[in-house]
């Protein structure tokens, strides 16, 4: 699966991430030749959600429409 991800920290507003995920790909995903992926890790330190997009342009969108305290929470972003 290629794409741009970005991983929230343990604690983060899992379900206003998934809100915004199912949102913004609702919104967006329509004809994109691309992959859409939200995915819960769960380890030792608890709970991670991964959001995986089709762009760094859709990246920074999705990005960009979360709450202030759910980017926050954003550990890493790579493609």
């Amino acid at each position: 699966m290629s794409g741009f991800e970005t991983r929230f920290a343990p604690g983060a507003d899992a379900e206003g991430i998934r809100s915004a995920f199912y949102g913004f790909v609702g919104a967006h995903g329509a004809g994109v030749d691309g992959d859409a992926c939200l995915r819960t890790e769960v380890s030792d330190t608890g709970q991670q959600i991964l959001v995986r997009l089709w762009s760094a342009e859709a990246m920074a969108a999705f990005l960009h429409g979360l709450p202030a305290a759910a980017r926050a929470g954003r550990r890493r972003h790579h493609e």
